[in-house]
């Protein structure tokens, strides 16, 4: 159902979200490392930013999964209380006790 969907789109949206800076994370910092033999950096900034480029469409992606996985949850948590019937809610919540002297 509805639940089921929500649960994969945010969790597959979180899975790619945080991979992807992970990844750019490592990428960036090796390549911050990384010196030529005079002592000056190999990569300039511009490169690492260019590097993780992908990385930060993957973020989008996952971003976009788990934004519409919050829409769905919405949108079920609206239908729910849309479909709820208030007299047979009182009912339900009224506390019975049988056999009490």
């Amino acid at each position: 159902g509805l639940i089921n969907a929500h649960f994969w789109l945010a969790t597959i949206g979180t899975v790619l979200y945080i991979a992807s800076m992970w990844v750019n994370g490592i990428t960036q910092g090796l390549m911050w490392r990384a010196i030529n033999d005079d002592g000056t950096l190999t990569y300039s900034f511009v490169e690492a930013l260019q590097a993780s480029h992908p990385g930060y469409i993957v973020r989008a992606l996952g971003g976009a999964f788990f934004a519409s996985g919050m829409l769905l949850m919405a949108y079920n948590v609206l239908r729910t209380v849309r479909a709820a019937n208030p007299a047979e809610a009182d009912e339900a919540a009224k506390i019975v006790v049988v056999g009490a002297h």
